[in-house]
């Protein structure tokens, strides 16, 4: 589920990179449709449950302890918030680089961290 949440918020970033020519172009992308504000409200609630989902699986034995190793992309993450919720155009082509970047370490991350014995 986690996963998931965090390949959801990764074509977000590039709708935000792209509102204004969709806009102008008269395409239809989640991001034309909600606005650039609500954009990253929702980009940033599908990181932040990502995240949170983690202890809840853990508290309820559906995750060993090592599916906690994901929290080690945190400051990726944080940073990454920070650039989506203050940059727009092209100032936001690196961010859907470290979009993609975010939720393969951390799928990665967690699938290695469920394999360990902890």
């Amino acid at each position: 589920m986690t996963a998931v949440l965090l390949g959801a918020s990764v074509p977000l970033v590039a709708q935000l990179r792209t509102l204004d020519g969709d806009r102008a172009s008269g395409r239809r992308t989640a991001a034309t449709l909600l606005g650039a504000t609500a954009t990253r409200v929702v980009y940033s609630i599908l990181v932040v449950a990502a995240f949170a989902l983690l202890p809840l699986a853990w508290a309820i034995g559906a995750l060993p302890t090592g599916g906690l190793l994901p929290f080690l992309t945190a400051p990726l993450a944080m940073r990454l918030g920070d650039v989506v919720s203050h940059r727009a155009g092209n100032a936001l082509e690196g961010a859907q680089r470290e979009a993609l970047l975010l939720a393969v370490l951390f799928v990665a991350v967690l699938a290695v961290g469920a394999l360990l014995p902890l």
